[in-house]
C-alpha cells in the first residue's frame, strides 16, 4: 500500500500544507494549502481536517518543520506562540499519523536548501554574489533573518554516503554581538534594551527597527515597523537605507562567524522571507566586503562563496526529509 506524506511548515502565524504520495512529487503536488494558524489547538483541528480528507488504506506520514526546540519524542513547545505552546506527539499519532516527525524550522530550511540545490524547485532561486559559483560539495552555512535570527550548518559526509548531507541545528544567534566600526550602534542598543546586545537583537525584525533608532539617535521620534523601514528604504528614504545597510554589515558578521565555525567551502546561504522582500535593497558590494574582512582568516574566507537563496524552502525541507523517513 502507497504511504501518503503530509508536510507542514508551522510559522508563527501561518501553516502551509502539502499532501502527496509521490516523493519527487513537491512541485507537481500543486500550491500550498494555507491556513493562520496560532495555537496548538488550531493546529490539531487543521491537521484533523487534512487527515480525514485522505482516503485510502495505505499508512500516512507528518513531518514539519517549526520554531521549537527538540524536547525529545513526547512534546514540542512553540517558542513564538504566547498562548497554547505545546504539541504532543501523542495527539498527533491519535489522528492517524503513523510516523511523525517534527523538525527545527532552520533544520527543515537546511534540509530544503539541499533540495534547492539539487534542482527539486527548478533553476533561478540562487542568486550568487561576486559571480560566484555553487560548489558541487563542502560544508554549508544557512542563516535566515527574520522574526529572529536562524542558522544551520550542512555537513558534507562525502558524495559515497548516503544521505550526502547532515544538518547541524545552531543557536549562534543568541552569542554577543561585535564588529569593527560598529561599537556607536551597539552602544546605542545596549542603551536601549539594558543588556549588551545579541546578533539577533541586531539581525531581526525587532534588530532592523532598533538601528532605525540607533541610526540617528540624535533625532527622537516614533519607532516604525521593521516592513514600514523596508518599504522607506525602497523609496529612498536615507534614514531607512542606513539602518538596512547596519541590519546587513551585522549579518555579514554573522555569517562569518557561522562560516568559519563550519568552514563552509560549499558556501554561505542567505535565505528567508526577509532575504527574498530585500533582495534589490541588500548592497552585494558591502556585504562581501564585511563578510571577508578578517586579517587571519582572510584565505579561508575567500574559499567561502556567498548566494541568495529567493526560493521558499522550509516547506520543501520538511517533504524531502519526510519522504526520507517513510521510506527508511
Amino acid at each position: 500500500m502507497s504511504p501518503t506524506l503530509v508536510a507542514i511548515d508551522v510559522g508563527a502565524s501561518r501553516t502551509r500544507v502539502k499532501v502527496g504520495t509521490d516523493p519527487d512529487g513537491f512541485l507537481e503536488a500543486g500550491e500550498p494549502l494555507i491556513r493562520d494558524i496560532g495555537s496548538a489547538s488550531a493546529l490539531l483541528e487543521l491537521l484533523a481536517e487534512v487527515r480525514e480528507g485522505i482516503g485510502g488504506d495505505g499508512p500516512v506520514h507528518l513531518c514539519g518543520g517549526l520554531a521549537a526546540p527538540p524536547l525529545g519524542d513526547e512534546v514540542r513547545i512553540m517558542t513564538n506562540w504566547p498562548h497554547d505552546p505545546r504539541i504532543p506527539f501523542e495527539a498527533l499519532h491519535a489522528l492517524g499519523y503513523q510516523q511523525v516527525t517534527l523538525l527545527n524550522d532552520l533544520e527543515a530550511a537546511a534540509y530544503g536548501l539541499v533540495g534547492c540545490l539539487e534542482g527539486a524547485l527548478g533553476d533561478g532561486h540562487v542568486v550568487p554574489f561576486g559571480g560566484a559559483e555553487v560548489p558541487e560539495g563542502g560544508n554549508r552555512a544557512l542563516v535566515i533573518p527574520g522574526s529572529g535570527l536562524g542558522s544551520a550548518g550542512i555537513i558534507d559526509l562525502g558524495r559515497d554516503a548516503s544521505p550526502r548531507w547532515h544538518v547541524v541545528a545552531s543557536e549562534a544567534g543568541h552569542t554577543l554581538a561585535g564588529g569593527e566600526g560598529e561599537a556607536r550602534i551597539l552602544e546605542v542598543l545596549e542603551a536601549m534594551r539594558g543588556t549588551y546586545p545579541t546578533w539577533e537583537d541586531c539581525v531581526s525584525g525587532p534588530g532592523l527597527e532598533a538601528m532605525w533608532v540607533a541610526a540617528r539617535p540624535d533625532q527622537p521620534s516614533d519607532p516604525i515597523s521593521a516592513p514600514e523601514i523596508a518599504l522607506q528604504a525602497q523609496m529612498g528614504d536615507p534614514r531607512s537605507r542606513e539602518a538596512l545597510e547596519h541590519y546587513y554589515r551585522f549579518a555579514a558578521r554573522f555569517s562569518q562567524a557561522l562560516a568559519l565555525s563550519f568552514l563552509s567551502t560549499g558556501g554561505l546561504y542567505l535565505a528567508g522571507g526577509t532575504t527574498r522582500s530585500n533582495a534589490p535593497l541588500i548592497s552585494e558590494e558591502s556585504f562581501l566586503r564585511t563578510f571577508y574582512d578578517n586579517a587571519r582568516m582572510g584565505p579561508v574566507l575567500g574559499k567561502i562563496p556567498v548566494f541568495l537563496v529567493l526560493a521558499e524552502i522550509n516547506l520543501l525541507g520538511a517533504w524531502r526529509e519526510g519522504w526520507r523517513r517513510a521510506l527508511g
